[in-house]
């Protein structure tokens, strides 16, 4: 117990480079204009700006320029240690008890294992701490005049954070430039350059702009006589180039330009060769091989939005957003290990992925008197993505390929529910899955035809993973006179669980002879029960006896969409205060009934029902 994508399907890489550093150079070289040409347009902007100032003051109306510094240093350390104890097994001793007397609680329990301890034990003192630095410079400007506003703003940031001997530093400057006319015409540009250590020195710094388009009709002169109807109108859009330096996250190296040599323990890496295998060579392992010509991963983002408001009471957004991720930083899967690569294939930004879906929320309210005011709210969401490119091998199979698919899926086999006979799994595919199938066993769907369920049999069995595709949420809030009362509902759909992992009884796993939920005692099959439809299959002593069953496959597979109220409160006005009694997670709505649906997996730390009863005072 605890106390406490660069070359391209197969392409020449010599080629790839040479393309590669002439396409650097450009894109540097379009950067440098860039800059260049956004820094005379701002100096020239501001040179007429000035000049218009002087000449017609009689519009000016106010501005504002500001400075701002900002330093921050924290550090941070920790020591700890853990105390624990081995605690013995048991569990009944076959033949002593009596499940048909009820009245019968006598029984001889027998040990397990001998491993455990009687006395707590503490391991040594642990130690560790890190040290984060920050430097920010921010200029803003604001002017008005007329019926023109002018903003601007620029931003230089450096960050350094140190927990081991090498620090993780970045550094950037962005900008941003608004303008409006007369709060009708709406206008925005917003750049970032940004460095990151991860990249070689020549790819470090990438550039990335984005533009926003606005225009607020219901403040259009024609508009007018539609304002008693609705009372705001505004379409917008967005589109813009956003990036990502946490490439580390895919599994590649931190410094990606730099060579990592592994476990250099020449008593473990051993390489064979001779005439007859027989001579044994031992050495360091490659890694990760240094790579240049690597980038930033990137995302161009685009977004479509209205907001409305309807008879002063309803207000109404709605958005239409479409990313296109490129850059993806992967393995070079599709590169054989016979390349002489072994586990060091190299890294590439080369994978692609497409993400879309709309956002809706509604609001409402009103004050129907000075005793009765109600606010109502409704949100929805929905998101799809694709798998665009990935780099993987060319499968024999077409189901085996990810390209084209949704990133969030569940892959395994088909059941074709369980084995009924000994004479069944003789006339059927041998399943290669970990252990003999016996009667009670999952059967699995032989898809390529090759009498062999293996790897090569696993398809999508679900397009939706444990990442809802589609959430959303409502409730309200109701005052009249002194009383209070909201409540709110949130929820999710599109989105499956996987309950296999649960193996009661087995020992030979990480915790060895878990217990039994109640779903698994109340409906498993057995010789006794030939219960073909059962939710667990046959139970086993060991993994290795049921290794079959535990594969991932849609005899597992549940609808995990749910509606739970979540917020819930009641309140009344007492003088200087207000006194409530609040609730969250009190009831939940799913076709799922194993355990918490909004929970992935069985062992997570559940939702907890709370009720709260408080006072508020003010004075």
């Amino acid at each position: 117990m605890d106390m406490d994508e660069k070359f391209e399907n197969g392409e020449s890489v010599m080629v790839e480079n040479i393309a590669s550093k002439s396409n650097e150079r450009k894109e540097k070289k379009g950067i440098i204009v860039g800059i260049v040409l956004a820094i005379v347009v701002i100096v020239v902007g501001c040179f007429l700006y000035v000049k218009m100032t002087y000449t017609a003051s009689s519009f000016l109306n106010q501005s504002s320029k500001k400075i701002n510094a900002f330093v921050n240093f924290k550090t941070w350390s920790s020591s700890y240690f853990d105390r624990s104890i081995a605690p013995y097994y048991y569990r009944i001793k076959s033949g002593s008890y009596d499940e048909t007397d009820l009245e019968n609680t006598n029984y001889e329990l027998e040990l397990l294992n001998s491993n455990g301890s009687d006395y707590i034990s503490q391991s040594a003192i642990g130690k560790s701490s890190d040290q984060t630095f920050e430097l920010q410079f921010n200029l803003n400007y604001a002017r008005q005049f007329g019926l023109h506003n002018v903003g601007a703003m620029l931003l230089y940031k450096q960050r350094e954070y140190r927990s081991d001997v090498l620090p993780n530093r970045n550094q950037g400057l962005s900008g941003r430039l608004t303008y409006d006319y007369g709060q009708r015409y709406l206008f925005e540009f917003n750049f970032g350059y940004n460095g990151t250590e991860r990249l070689a020195k020549e790819d470090r710094f990438g550039f990335f702009p984005a533009v926003s388009l606005g225009w607020v009709i219901s403040n259009e002169a024609f508009f007018e006589p539609m304002k008693n109807v609705v009372d705001n109108l505004k379409i917008r859009g967005s589109y813009g180039l956003v990036g990502s330096d946490d490439l580390a996250t895919a599994g590649g190296s931190y410094y990606l330009y730099i060579d990592k040599i592994t476990n250099n323990d020449l008593s473990y890496l051993k390489w064979t060769s001779g005439q007859n295998m027989d001579y044994q060579l031992g050495g360091p392992q490659m890694a990760y091989y240094a790579m240049s010509g690597l980038g930033w991963e990137k995302v161009k983002k685009l977004d479509i939005g209205i907001d409305f408001t309807l008879f002063r009471n309803w207000t109404f957004t709605f958005d239409y957003f479409y990313d296109k991720r490129y850059d993806i930083f992967m393995n070079r899967e599709a590169w054989p290990q016979s390349l002489a690569y072994h586990i060091a294939k190299p890294w590439s930004n080369i994978g692609k992925m497409d993400n879309k879906g709309v956002e809706f929320s509604i609001n409402y309210a009103n004050n129907f008197s000075r005793d009765l005011s109600v606010s109502l709210q409704a949100n929805f969401t929905y998101n799809k993505n694709k798998m665009v490119y990935v780099d993987e091998p060319e499968y024999p199979t077409i189901w085996k390929s990810e390209t084209g698919k949704p990133y969030s899926r569940i892959t395994g086999y088909i059941a074709e529910g369980l084995f009924k006979s000994q004479e069944e799994i003789d006339n059927s595919p041998a399943q290669n899955l970990g252990s003999t199938p016996k009667v009670g066993d999952i059967k699995y769907r032989d898809l390529n035809g090759d009498g062999i369920i293996d790897s090569d049999d696993q398809t999508m069995i679900s397009k939706y993973g444990s990442t809802p595709r589609l959430q959303y949420g409502f409730g309200g809030t109701v005052n009249y006179k002194k009383f209070d009362f909201g409540v709110f509902f949130s929820g999710s759909a599109l989105r499956s669980i996987m309950t296999n992992g649960i193996n009661p009884f087995q020992e030979g796993i990480a915790v060895g002879n878990r217990n039994v939920l109640k779903y698994i005692a109340d409906n498993y099959w057995s010789e006794e029960k030939l219960n073909w439809d059962a939710k667990y299959p046959r139970l086993g002593l060991l993994a290795t006896d049921v290794a079959n069953n535990t594969v991932n496959s849609s005899y597992w597979l549940r609808n995990g969409s749910f509606l739970r109220l979540k917020n819930v409160e009641v309140g009344y006005k007492i003088p200087y205060g207000r006194i409530f009694v609040s609730a969250a997670n009190l009831f939940t709505f799913s076709p799922f009934d194993l355990w918490d649906p909004e929970l992935s997996s069985w062992n997570s730390y559940p939702m907890q029902k709370t009720v709260n009863v408080g006072i508020q005072l003010q004075f």
